[in-house]
């Protein structure tokens, strides 16, 4: 059963579900409106007044504190004003026995930037009356990491867990990143290689063209060991580079390097 809006100033009356903050014209029929109190930056500062960039997250305390009975859950929901601005709000379900106040994930998804200040609405909060109460509310579970949670904790006891997965996504994320930059600056430098080659093979040709006493033979022989050389530096390029990880192109760059070099050697032992 959701709460109506007396059902949750009864509560309140009485010492809980808002211990702290209360304001009776955040009261809705079956929701309460939450306030915002600071925004939590990334170095963990706490700001009144905070301008919220496009794509930028961050996290907010409310003003309120709650208390949540052991017969009741706490649902954050966004609010229709908010969503329309632009700002894209989540909230945990806050369990029976959870004191605290409440920290809400922030995004701004428009194109514009967002003023978050202090005292604003920000969100909404439902509450469900259960049909029973659980054996273990969250205040007495072990793993309880934001029970009286004051402060922005961050990840809390999952720290360290929840660190190791991110540095693992991370470093996969920075070699993905590292062998794309690779294959860029392979692709680059084989380019700047064909030219050279291009221009080598022109270059050469027209001097020994210009040349009476070169016979065409010799102009081969020229072009093959010129081939070889090119050859050689593409392969180094493309090889080490991109570290030889197709096995088949490693094998047939070989066998053509084997064979440039043979003619070449052959047409050399001919010219001389």
């Amino acid at each position: 059963m959701i709460l109506v809006d007396k059902n949750i100033k009864e509560y309140v009356d009485n010492g809980t579900l808002i211990e702290e903050g209360f304001r009776t014209e955040n009261l809705n029929g079956v929701s309460y409106d939450l306030t915002m109190d600071v925004v939590c930056d990334e170095k963990g500062n706490e700001n009144a007044i905070y301008e919220l960039y496009p794509g930028e997250t961050v996290f907010v305390k409310s003003r309120e504190k709650l208390s949540i009975p052991a017969n009741i859950l706490g649902r954050v929901a966004e609010k229709n004003s908010r969503m329309r601005q632009g700002l894209k709000i989540d909230g945990p379900h806050y369990q029976p026995g959870h004191v605290t106040y409440a920290f809400l994930r922030v995004q701004n998804i428009s194109t514009k930037i967002i003023k978050l200040q202090q005292g604003m609405n920000i969100a909404q909060i439902i509450f469900e009356q259960l049909n029973d109460i659980p054996d273990t509310p969250y205040n007495l579970q072990q793993n309880a990491s934001f029970q009286n949670e004051v402060h922005y904790k961050g990840l809390g006891n999952y720290s360290q867990e929840y660190e190791n997965q991110t540095r693992q996504k991370v470093e996969k994320t920075k070699q993905d990143i590292e062998e794309i930059s690779d294959k860029i600056y392979a692709n680059v430098l084989t380019i700047m290689g064909v030219f050279v080659a291009i221009f080598s093979l022109i270059s050469i040709n027209y001097q020994a063209f210009s040349q009476t006493d070169i016979n065409f033979k010799f102009i081969i022989v020229m072009n093959f060991t010129l081939a070889i050389c090119i050859a050689v530096l593409l392969g180094i390029i493309l090889i080490f580079i991109n570290k030889a990880k197709n096995k088949t192109f490693l094998w047939c760059y070989i066998a053509i390097l084997a064979v440039l070099i043979v003619v070449t050697v052959l047409l050399g032992i001919g010219l001389f």
